[in-house]
């Protein structure tokens, strides 16, 4: 394919081929394992108040592993904030305390346990300034999220 480039800088592409200009157009990233992705993803604080009820795709694990990439934090919360968009539903948050209030305990395997609390105007797994109190069977009741170990 012949293209000119002019003096100014610009592509002549009167000839309606495609055109790639100089650059990555293309960034093959592996996904981030699903343990990390889900670790990495909860470990931000998100505005409103949501509570997950998607897994994570292949996609979502890729731009995960993005974002753990990113030089520059609002890129790194921008990618992450769709994804936490992409994988929850809002809920009401009911009357609002000055106590967080437990909505959902995302279990991973057998050993790891997210509790996710709203705490203000705000969805956290911890709540501000403290560790998550132990939770009783009874309070969980249908408030478990389990993601199953895949294996390959």
């Amino acid at each position: 394919m012949r293209t000119r480039v002019h003096a100014d800088g610009y592509l002549d592409i009167s000839d309606r081929r495609r055109v790639r200009t100089p650059g990555n157009h293309e960034i093959k990233v592996d996904p981030a394992p699903d343990e990390e992705a889900l670790a990495f993803l909860l470990s931000h604080t998100f505005p409103g108040h949501r509570k997950i009820a998607r897994c994570m795709t292949v996609s979502d694990r890729k731009q995960i592993q993005l974002a753990m990439w990113a030089d520059s934090i609002s890129e790194r919360m921008g990618l992450v904030d769709r994804i936490w968009r992409r994988i929850t539903d809002p809920i009401a948050p009911g009357k609002i305390s000055n106590r967080p209030k437990l909505v959902q305990v995302v279990r991973y395997g057998t050993s790891w346990a997210y509790p996710l609390y709203l705490d203000g105007h705000v969805t956290r797994v911890l709540p501000h300034g403290g560790v998550p109190a132990p939770v009783t069977n009874k309070e969980l009741g249908k408030k478990q999220l389990h993601f199953n170990l895949k294996t390959a």
